[in-house]
């Protein structure tokens, strides 16, 4: 059994969701940073080029589908299936809160960080032309800080096996940040700082939720 399945992680554990927040804000922060200086990267551009070059419809249509995870219409349902699974487990409902912070989290925090750094997204040859900033992805940071909590929260209530969980939340946020690039909606950079925030959300709210077991 993994440690993930006792009552009470060890203080490696909790070091090491700290050490995921942390990194996921560092990422998010050298970014932004670079961003600062040179909107435009050679490696985004590089990538681009790529996908558009060896697109093949039917990868495409697979990971449009597979992008929906970051939309209300998914996430939102998900999680609050998630909430409904756990409170019949569990009596202390204060337990649920970091699935609902962690969402709502993501969600204000990659709003202000596209108002904040503003940056344009690629710009289409054809097709209506997509005005809202780009960084970071929305997509990839709610589908990643709602799959990773929600994932977090099923196995530390001893309902989802965690060699199942953690493996099928990771896909699900790969898939939705590759999605964005792949449909030429954002740059790789700005998936790139979708999966940290998301990361970076998700860490800090299974601390929230350790907390929370401890009262």
């Amino acid at each position: 059994m993994s440690y993930l399945d006792h009552e009470a992680p060890s203080r490696s554990h909790n070091l090491a969701l700290a050490a995921v927040a942390s990194g996921g804000v560092a990422l998010l922060a050298g970014l932004v940073a670079r961003l600062g200086i040179d909107e435009h990267w050679p490696i985004d551009h590089a990538i681009r080029a790529t996908l558009s070059s060896h697109g093949i419809p039917r990868t495409r249509s697979a990971l449009r589908v597979a992008g929906a995870a970051g939309s209300v219409g998914i996430y939102a349902p998900a999680a609050v299936l998630a909430i409904a699974l756990v409170a019949r487990k569990q009596a202390d409902r204060d337990r649920l809160l970091p699935i609902v912070g962690s969402i709502a989290g993501a969600a204000v925090a990659s709003v202000v960080l596209k108002r904040a750094v503003r940056r344009p997204r690629p710009r289409k040859m054809s097709g209506p032309v997509n005005e809202k900033p780009s960084f970071p992805s929305g997509h990839a940071t709610r589908a990643t800080a709602a799959a990773l909590t929600i994932a977090y929260v099923l196995v530390r209530a001893r309902m989802v096996p965690r060699s199942l969980a953690i493996p099928a939340a990771l896909v699900i946020a790969a898939a939705t940040g590759v999605s964005r690039a792949y449909a030429d909606a954002h740059w790789t950079t700005d998936v790139v700082g979708g999966w940290a925030l998301g990361g970076a959300t998700a860490a800090a709210s299974a601390l929230w939720y350790e907390k929370l077991r401890k009262n």
